[in-house]
């Protein structure tokens, strides 16, 4: 009993403290994709391909749309409770997407790609 509380304690300390973060930084997208397209599943494409469909999104949108999600996007801030990297600059895009109200847009866009994920970053377009 008390290896076991031990090992509880030793692996709750070992968690990276910006996990927690991390994920409340994805809710908002993924409630929208489980309302969308929840059998899809597309909550576990890959953090690349994730951040292509941002930069597709981004691209495709008006010029005017362009710049006022390019000016919401804080990656400073965005990205200090996230690891960096390609996660860091898609969850500053995702909260970006949230403040200009484009986020229902994009995850709408996402679920008519025709991609569907069968486990973690195992995703691919019939």
């Amino acid at each position: 009993m008390r290896l076991r509380a031990t090992l509880l304690l030793a692996i709750s300390v070992s968690l990276p403290i910006g996990a927690s973060a991390q994920v409340d930084n994805y809710t908002p997208y993924h409630e929208l994709l489980a309302k969308e397209c929840g059998a899809k599943h597309l909550e576990w494409v890959s953090p690349a391909g994730l951040d292509l469909l941002i930069t597709n999104f981004h691209d495709a949108l008006p010029e005017a749309q362009q710049s006022n999600l390019d000016r919401a996007n804080d990656a400073d801030t965005a990205c200090a409770k996230v690891m960096a990297g390609v996660t860091c600059g898609n969850v500053s895009a995702l909260l970006a997407m949230t403040k200009t109200g484009l986020l229902t847009t994009f995850a709408k866009k996402v679920c008519k790609s025709g991609m569907v994920c069968r486990g973690q970053s195992d995703c691919s377009q019939p």
